[in-house]
């Protein structure tokens, strides 16, 4: 009886007949057309999980594996259990992604069309459909690997199993069927056993497999080459040999006892039988050379002890044999020296031959050591092998390694390496001279410029979701393992829905203060590397710190540009950067970055960096015709301009972040700069980044929810409950992008609602109205007093500016608003106290409850105080002015 999977079942059957290979095929095009659709992080999850099964010491099947294995194939258990060992780390999620970010460029090519900047347009990776692998025994893993290609690229896959080595593939399956109870991987390939040469079924998947990958001998390869069917295409991984080229005057720099340990490592593993494993080492210097082999002789003996050698089929003793006897005669010609275990076994041999021939051992831990004078000597000795050549062991200097390199890469080698890492490939290493998975999908494109548009925004709701749940998942399940703030706040099960969400506890800033650096670590679930620290402004307390990566912040700034070009910003357009720079800034960098997507003309001025006359005089020299910055520094701009009356500026656009550009403050800059749009840069916040983006189509405080970002919650104020959709609430973010410093469930401090209608835009994105902040809002005698009537009173009296601060007193335990408001120029006491008047008067006009409150005495009476232009405090790192305070808090 043969044992072989089928679609997620186990099967027993005497024999396989052509006529099931056909069935399998029949089932295999239904399945695929349903696979293609599933989200490719739900897969990796999938296959992270298999790699937990296999790698927990006390699960029976890593047992079972360990038990079996070392009598099939060869290898003993230390051997064996390092292999499943490296199989287990490829098969992380991180692991998975850097091998499809590196072969296909970019992971997300497989889940939909993406912008690819250099074609201009949008590219996808379509699975191929139906893929064939012919595996090959020499090392065990090797074809789950490929078949973990075929998955990971949302193919259906058949793998023919090796006659070596029928058993471990059929043990992942259990695994992988394991950790997916739901089938959605494991009932999407076959483990079939059928013999090498049966015409019969050969010539079914021949005809009908969109892609066969082969991996063997030359008649393997020649056996799949016949009778393809017209679209079927076959990728060859054919025999190959691989060597090592040592510079003798480095290796004595770094250890010649650190080199040979290194290359004894890629000698001893898979006992030479991969297509990476060396057979030569060509040593520059023939003392060096013979130094080396004696060193080597040693760490093979070291290693032994590590990895004890498993059992050798008599034919193969036979080849050992005969290469060490032909050794033994050439020694005593004085033209080899033979180097083996004292007790005379087989587990290692070392070759010392003055020739600079290539040999190819007859493997088992057997190395050839032969000197050169020059590189140019092993390149010429290695020129007729050339495409048999794969992997290369490289030890000199920079020059001399790309000069080898470049030679020997011409002639048919694909992969340089160092001594030590012959075994151990990075994820994305061509193969063979493919990039892998790439052979596994067709491209498609959409030769259609708009480099900000993405699929995902215009997706099904549904389908939307999915995609995100999956996302969220993976990002619980990442900072449960990685960090330890999160690990025991997060659900151990993944969520059903991003409902669910709610359910775990929200994130406060005191967690940010005491969590992160300089504080804690426990947020962070990895060292920083690669990263930016930013700093918030602290206009509302003291300051705090967050972490992204660098991949993290430019992925925030690209969605920071959408919402800039979404909102009328153009390619072309010369755009002066008015954000504050240094200081530990994110607005600056995160702007800068953004507006590298748009295509516009960037001025890096920083509205911190020189005085207004500077700004104005960059702005004026390169005719810029757009601004972006915080809100207090385009209201001083416009009043520095007309102030002094200055001519030649036109800005067209303006946009704002970091706070409140109130409506009648918009028709002030408007008037005075000439502005055609006025819009929010997007919401944004230095803890969580970008949250949402305006098109032309949103008004006021309505933006697009980045949810390929971000999750948005509403939530009661009182009770932390989610509320219906419409209704106001608390916004509670989660960021599904960011691993380095993860934000789930972050109370962000403002109001908002999530509106249920389309935008017309056609985005089906949801759409969030923001209110303001949970603390812009003043409470005075039972009236609410929001920023923005203070900001409407201060519009109807000419002379002032729109910087102010509201302040909440207690006098004779009454409440007290009080309300600075800067002048647009210096003024005299005299025509302050007109002003203040004039103010006052505004401010009753627009709040009339408080003249009720005051004949009842129910509040003391506002106060209203004009300043001089600069005299209310702005914050030392951002410029900006903290709006609003409550002082009988203290």
């Amino acid at each position: 009886m043969k044992t072989w999977f089928c679609f997620g079942k186990i099967r027993e059957d005497e024999n396989i007949t052509p006529e099931m290979i056909v069935k399998v095929i029949e089932d295999g095009r239904k399945i695929a057309s349903e696979f293609k659709n599933v989200p490719l992080i739900k897969i990796l999850r999938i296959l992270e999980k298999t790699s937990d099964i296999l790698n927990d010491p006390n699960h029976p099947i890593r047992i079972e594996t360990l038990e079996r294995m070392p009598e099939i194939i060869g290898f003993t258990r230390p051997m064996v259990e390092t292999g499943l060992n490296t199989l287990c780390a490829t098969m992380r999620v991180p692991a998975l992604l850097a091998r499809l970010d590196t072969d296909l460029e970019d992971s997300n090519f497989l889940d939909e069309f993406t912008y690819h900047k250099v074609f201009d347009g949008y590219i996808k990776a379509e699975p191929r459909g139906l893929i064939a692998h012919v595996s090959a025994g020499n090392v065990f893993i090797g074809a789950v690997d490929t078949l973990l290609q075929g998955i990971m690229t949302k193919n259906v896959n058949i793998l023919k199993m090796s006659s070596i080595d029928t058993v471990f593939p059929i043990l992942f399956a259990k695994a992988l069927k394991e950790a997916d109870p739901e089938g959605i991987v494991s009932n999407t390939f076959c483990l079939v056993p059928f013999k090498s040469g049966d015409e019969g079924i050969e010539k079914i998947i021949k005809a009908e497999c969109n892609v066969i990958i082969v991996y063997g001998g030359k008649e393997a390869i020649e056996a799949y080459r016949k009778g393809l069917g017209v679209h079927t295409k076959v990728v060859e991984y054919g025999p190959k040999y691989s060597c090592a080229v040592i510079d003798g005057g480095i290796m004595k720099q770094k250890g010649i006892n650190t080199v040979a340990a290194s290359m004894a490592h890629d000698f001893t593993m898979w006992e030479q039988s991969a297509c990476s494993s060396p057979h030569t080492v060509f040593v520059k210097g023939e003392k060096e050379a013979n130094e080396f082999a004696k060193a080597l002789a040693c760490e093979l003996e070291n290693y032994s002890k590590i990895y004890p050698h498993g059992k050798i089929p008599v034919n193969e003793k036979v080849e050992i044999t005969k290469s060490r006897e032909l050794a033994r005669v050439h020694q005593a010609l004085g033209e080899a020296e033979l180097i083996v275990p004292a007790d005379g076994s087989q587990e290692w041999t070392v070759i010392y031959e003055k020739n600079s021939e290539f040999r190819v051992s007859c493997h088992h831990r057997t190395a050839y050591v032969k000197p050169i004078a020059d590189f140019d000597s092993a390149i010429k000795t290695l020129t007729p092998y050339g495409e048999y050549i794969q992997s290369i062991a490289v030890l000199a200097s920079p020059a001399d390694t790309f000069y080898i390199s470049e030679k020997l890469c011409a002639i048919g080698a694909d992969r340089i390496t160092e001594p030590g890492n012959m075994s151990r490939r990075k994820n994305g290493t061509p193969h063979d001279g493919t990039r892998g998975t790439a052979e596994f999908v067709r491209w498609v494109s959409i030769g259609q410029k708009k480099p900000l548009e993405d699929q995902f925004d215009y997706m099904d709701t549904a389908e939307r979701d999915k995609l995100t749940l999956e996302r969220l998942n993976y990002l619980l399940a990442y900072c449960r393992e990685k960090s330890e703030f999160y690990r025991g706040r997060l659900p151990v099960e993944p969520l059903k829905s991003i409902k669910e969400l709610s359910k775990i506890p929200i994130l406060t800033q005191k967690d940010f203060r005491d969590h992160l650096p300089p504080s804690g670590t426990g947020i962070l679930t990895d060292k920083l590397g690669k990263s930016y620290s930013f700093g918030s402004g602290g206009t509302v307390g003291k300051p705090k710190f967050v972490f992204r990566t660098i991949d993290e912040t430019r992925r925030n700034a690209r969605a920071l540009a959408k919402g800039l070009v979404n909102s009328g910003l153009c390619e072309g357009d010369i755009v002066g950067n008015l954000f504050f720079a240094g200081n530990m800034w994110a607005s600056f960098v995160s702007v800068n970055m953004a507006l590298e997507e748009t295509g516009c003309h960037i001025l890096p001025i920083a509205g911190n960096a020189c005085d207004m006359e500077a700004i104005i005089s960059y702005l004026k020299a390169f005719s810029a015709n757009v601004i972006i910055s915080i809100p207090s520094v385009i209201i001083s701009l416009a009043q520095y301009v007309e102030k002094n009356k200055i001519t030649g500026i036109k800005i067209e656009k303006v946009f704002y972040g970091g706070e409140h550009l109130f409506p009648d403050a918009q028709k002030y800059v408007a008037n005075v700069l000439g502005a055609k749009i006025i819009a929010s840069a997007g919401y944004t916040t230095n803890d969580t980044g970008m949250a949402g983006y305006q098109c032309q189509c949103c008004r006021g405080g309505i933006h697009h929810i980045t949810e390929n970002i971000h999750i948005v919650e509403i939530v009661d104020p009182e009770t932390n409950m989610p509320v219906p959709d419409g209704r106001e609430g608390k916004i509670i973010l989660t960021n599904i992008d960011r691993y380095l410093m993860p934000i789930i469930r972050y109370e962000i401090g403002d109001l908002g609602r999530i509106i249920t209608e389309k935008c017309a835009c056609g985005r089906t994105l949801k759409l969030m109205e923001l209110l303001g902040r949970a603390d812009e809002v003043l409470i005075i005698g039972g009236a609410n007093i929001s920023q923005d009537s203070i900001a409407k009173a201060i519009s109807k009296v000419d002379g002032l500016s729109f910087h102010f601060k509201m302040t909440a007193k207690l006098s004779e335990m009454h409440d007290l608003l009080v309300v600075e408001v800067e002048a647009l120029e210096k003024i005299s006491e005299e025509k302050g106290r007109e002003l203040e008047g004039k103010l006052y008067a505004s401010l009753l006009s627009e709040k009339p409850e408080f003249e009720s409150f005051l004949k009842t005495q129910s509040i003391a009476k506002p106060i209203v105080k004009v300043l001089n232009p600069g005299e209310l405090p702005r914050n030392p790192r951002t410029g900006k002015v903290k709006h609003m305070s409550d002082e009988r808090k203290n």
